[in-house]
Formats: C-alpha cells, structure tokens, sequence
C-alpha cells in the first residue's frame, strides 16, 4: 500500500495521537500497542461527512491516498474509505501484517464498508480485526479466532459481541435506546445486527464500486443511503462520544450514558459544528449547514 514511510507513521503517533515510547511499546508487546493506538485514533480522528458534502459537485471524486493522508494528519478523518485505508497503510509501515477486508453493514449484499484484517499479531496465523471507520467505540483490535461467538465487550455505551457461522462473521450491538434497531434490522434476543463481514482480503481498487455513491452525486442512486445527503459527525475524546447525527447531537457522560438532543435550526447546527469540530473551517461548515435543509 505504501502511503506512509516509517518515519511519517512514528511522527504521525508521536505528534497528532500523542503517543509515547512508542518504539519500546511496538517491540515489547504488539497486541497491546495495536489496542493503544486504535484507542487514541478513535479519541483524536473523526469520523465525518462534512469532506463529501461540502465539494460542488464538479470537485466531487473518490478519496485519493494524498486526500487521505493529509486529511488523517488534520485530524480532519473522513468515511470509512478514508480511516481504514489509512489505519491499514500506517499499521504496515509499522510493521504489522495486515489486509483490508469487505463488509456489509446495509445487509443488502454488497460490501459498502471497509475493514481491517491483522495477522499474525501474537502467534503465528492468529487474525484480528480492526475498524477505525464505523463510527462506533470499537477501541481495541478483536481475534477472530472464536468457535461461534466471541466474549461481550462493553466500550462506553456500547455493549457488543461478534458471531460465526461458517465463513460469514457478524457484529451485533446490544439494543438500548441509543443503539435502537430500525425497522429493517436484523434483531435476536436484544442484540442488533450491525454489520456481517469475511476474512477475504481485497485491494483498495476492489471499493471503488461500492464507494462512489458516497463520493460522488451521479454515483449516487436515489433510493439508496449516501453520505452526501447524510450529516455525520463522531468522535470520541477521552473515549466519550461527541456526535452529530443529522438534526441531532449526542454527548456521552462519565457513566457512558449517551443524552440526544435535538438541534433546531440550521443556526443552532452550525454552532454546535464548530464547538465540537474546531479543525473545519467556518467557511467550509456554512456550506455545509446551508446543504442540510431538508433534515429539519
């Protein structure tokens, strides 16, 4: 993948996560640097929307590896693609042994999300996996090495766990007011499918199909999901979440209880985007704003 030179992944932890001794932390034990490092990610970069929205739509285009980077290093994150491309190219300059891997959080067959796959983290064959673009406080790496279901991990507000049935693996969130299934999820005794994945490794060219609606307005079919109409704004300082979701903002308190509240005006949500996401330009966030009408 080669985006990053070693010395741009050590400055990377050391300057924009704020990491120390890294390199007596990467050679004494791997599996627990992986987990640090996934935890600050989440804690510094967020997940947004805000990249896609605001771009006229002749700009538009797929997130270029230099895109990438330079947003990553503003702590300016991005979707998906644009985490875990990143999270993959940083983890192999590092050293680790890593892929990407296809997943499907639509549950409508296609792998509209980007993932992470480590191997061989802690003995020789073992698989991890790693996702830094879902929007969601998965804070440390998961070995997928469990017969049918995994331990329960509770990260904040968010209680999870991870499922196998043959070579499909399945993440379900337990179902709480904050975490509610829609009315076409997949739900089974409080648990909520969230997203179904393999273990197949696939190269960055293999997203594209599946990316471009998120990117792109032509590529964009009306009656599906994108990000281009969908205001999404998360990240998790001091692993507590901060979102924005649509007309609606999210704060996490110390006890990991999450409180909505719902934003008026186009006024209100402009102040409340630059309170929270300092690193974007007003200017930028105005546009933004002024392309959300239809969510109030």
């Amino acid at each position: 993948m080669a985006m990053l030179s070693p010395s741009e992944a050590f400055n990377f932890l050391q300057d924009i996560l704020k990491m120390t001794s890294i390199h007596e932390k990467l050679t004494t034990d791997k599996a627990a640097f992986l987990n640090e490092l996934v935890s600050l990610y989440l804690q510094h970069i967020p997940f947004q929307s805000f990249t896609v929205i605001s771009r006229p739509d002749k700009d538009q285009h797929l997130s270029t590896m230099d895109d990438i980077k330079a947003d990553i290093f503003a702590t300016r994150g991005g979707l998906c693609y644009d985490h875990n491309i990143f999270m993959a190219n940083l983890l192999e300059a590092l050293g680790f042994d890593v892929c990407l891997i296809g997943c499907d959080i639509g549950m409508h067959g296609i792998h509209d999300h980007v993932s992470v796959l480590v191997q061989n983290l802690k003995t020789p064959g073992d698989r991890y996996h790693v996702d830094v673009g879902s929007g969601n406080p998965l804070f440390r790496a998961i070995c997928m090495d469990f017969n049918q279901e995994s331990p329960i991990y509770k990260s904040g507000y968010l209680t999870h766990k991870f499922t196998k049935d043959g070579d499909e693996f399945s993440w379900w969130h337990q179902i709480t007011h904050t975490a509610a299934p829609s009315k076409d999820d997949v739900t089974v005794d409080g648990w909520r499918k969230f997203m179904t994945f393999t273990l197949v490794p696939r190269d960055k060219e293999y997203f594209r199909q599946y990316m471009l609606r998120h990117f792109v307005t032509q590529e964009h079919p009306e009656e599906e999901f994108s990000f281009l109409t969908a205001l999404r704004a998360v990240v998790y300082p001091n692993k507590q979440l901060v979102a924005i979701r649509n007309s609606s903002l999210l704060l996490e308190d110390d006890e990991g209880n999450v409180e909505k509240t719902k934003i008026k005006s186009k006024e209100e949500l402009l102040q409340l985007c630059v309170k929270y996401f300092p690193q974007f330009s007003y200017d930028m966030l105005q546009v933004v704003v002024n392309k959300m009408e239809h969510i109030f």
